[in-house]
């Protein structure tokens, strides 16, 4: 996605033209489907937190500045998205029975073009969708956008130290799950 053939669509839709959201929309769904669905672990979700992103693009548009990416702004509304869509849950789960929200729920899947191709890339990924939300988020924008964590922390709106440290924490997590794992399987192996 190329933030100048953005912007010819994004002043089209800003004069109201609705072909402009769609080809927006079809430039960025990928990324955006692809950003909630690792977040996001329950896949009934993540159709509605996307729906919610795009109507806030539709509404935030007037007023995106320029002067910065327009893949760090729509990763900001993502975020935002995804973070009142877990305020919400939070809240049904205190209306609701405990058990009901706690029973455990299988990682949604990826879409086809982002399914890593070897065993162990996707074993890790599925370690990865483990990681408590807090460490997978800063995993996804370090790791899969290239943010550093200056951006990170902007994005997150927390302290670049709080970057750090999650990052910090999911790698040490993630090598000891991934690494036991491994070990478990040599020695299977060998039996």
């Amino acid at each position: 996605m190329n933030d100048k053939e953005l912007h010819l669509w994004i002043d089209r839709l800003v004069e109201g033209d609705q072909e402009a959201f769609e080809v927006i929309y079809s430039l960025t769904k990928k990324s955006v489907y692809a950003t909630v669905t690792m977040l996001i672990r329950n896949k009934e979700d993540v159709n509605d937190i996307v729906s919610e992103v795009y109507c806030q693009i539709f509404k935030s548009l007037p007023s995106f500045d320029r002067s910065r990416s327009f893949s760090y702004w729509l990763n900001g509304i993502v975020i935002n998205q995804i973070n009142n869509w877990r305020r919400q849950i939070w809240r049904r789960f205190r209306l609701w029975q405990k058990h009901d929200m706690l029973q455990e729920r299988r990682p949604p899947e990826l879409p086809d073009e982002f399914l890593i191709q070897s065993e162990g890339q996707q074993q890790l990924l599925g370690f990865i969708g483990k990681l408590p939300y807090k460490l997978r988020v800063v995993v996804l924008y370090k790791y899969y956008f290239d943010y550093n964590n200056e951006e990170i922390a902007e994005l997150l709106q927390i302290p670049v130290g709080t970057v750090k440290s999650r990052n910090s924490l999911a790698l040490k997590q993630l090598r000891q799950r991934f690494g036991t794992h491994l070990a478990k399987e040599v020695t299977l192996k060998n039996v």
